[in-house]
């Protein structure tokens, strides 16, 4: 046998404790990774569908009832002048409606993120700059507002704060490519319920 041979094998013997830990090791630390992605992948994801019915749904300490969806709507006040969408995109205005028995309900809703989701699973957050076709508080926790009644005209009522066991509306304007506006289904997430979501058929 040569130096050569000798020498090598005299290295595998001295390390093979070092190179069997290594062959553990690897496919383990690979395992444990993707194991962690996945899980961090699959919590934050919303693909848990809780679906509204007709009658109204419990969920997070509150009664939903199904949404109203409008295509192209109008601003919330007469003459404003509409504001210009990219081509080939709509506007859509959706109105939730809820109802809680208990006010402190109300602190549980906060935090909620309204969207629109097509049936490939493409989401479309709600447009932020929507003052002129907001004619209802947004958000899941309703109105309160301590300004005169005349201020928001025929929309007043809306702005007040919510009265435990009667149904309050709440409003999200969104833009959207024209081509989903017959398909996309409004949804509502939170962070503390993930994966799971607020389904709202059309």
């Amino acid at each position: 046998m040569s130096g050569a041979r000798r020498a090598r094998r005299g290295w595998f013997r001295k390390n093979t404790a070092a190179l069997a830990t290594l062959v553990v090791a690897i496919p383990l630390a690979g395992w444990w990774t993707t194991r962690s992605d996945y899980k961090s992948w699959y919590s934050n994801e919303p693909r848990d569908p809780v679906t509204v019915s007709a009658g109204g749904t419990s969920y997070n300490g509150a009664t939903w009832y199904a949404a109203s969806v409008e295509e192209n709507p109008q601003p919330s006040e007469k003459g404003l002048d509409q504001d210009a969408l990219p081509e080939g995109t709509t506007r859509i205005r959706v109105y939730f409606r809820l109802q809680v028995d208990d006010l402190s309900a109300l602190e549980g809703l906060g935090g909620c993120q309204v969207h629109l989701r097509a049936p490939d699973g493409r989401i479309w957050d709600e447009t932020r700059i929507a003052d002129d076709y907001q004619n209802r508080p947004t958000g899941c926790t309703g109105g309160s507002d301590d300004k005169p009644s005349s201020w928001r005209g025929t929309a007043a009522p809306y702005y007040l704060k919510p009265v435990a066991g009667k149904p309050f509306e709440t409003v999200a304007v969104f833009v959207v490519p024209s081509s989903v506006t017959g398909s996309v289904q409004p949804t509502i997430t939170w962070a503390t319920k993930l994966p799971q979501y607020l389904a709202f058929p059309r």
